[in-house]
């Protein structure tokens, strides 16, 4: 995801992410190159009218959030009612946004 907003290739998003952790004194995993490559065929850059294309030419805040999404489908009362479980629960949100401005800059599903 940082990669995609400053224009990095994956082993920078690495390096840049283990830095600013590090930084942070922060001991948490970092996902290395070929993990972000697998994930990466999922993302999809909001390229909406109304979200502003960013320039990058000073600091940029950037607000990232994660959760989980409940999928109801039309037999989720059957599924409830007879025990029967589906593989479609929960899908994984990913949001990053421009604090300054609130526009959606990444989402991933």
């Amino acid at each position: 995801m940082l990669g995609m907003v400053f224009g990095l290739r994956l082993r920078q998003s690495e390096g840049l992410l283990s830095s600013v952790l590090d930084m942070m004194v922060l001991d948490l995993p970092v996902p290395d190159h070929t993990t972000l490559s697998r994930r990466a065929r999922t993302w999809k850059l909001s390229a909406s009218s109304n979200d502003r294309q960013h320039v990058v030419d000073g600091t940029i805040h950037v607000l990232v959030d994660s959760t989980e999404l409940k999928v109801y489908g039309a037999g989720q009362w059957l599924e409830e009612k007879h025990g029967a479980k589906s593989r479609r629960g929960w899908r994984k949100l990913h949001l990053a946004v421009d604090a300054d401005s609130g526009a959606r800059l990444l989402h991933i599903v």
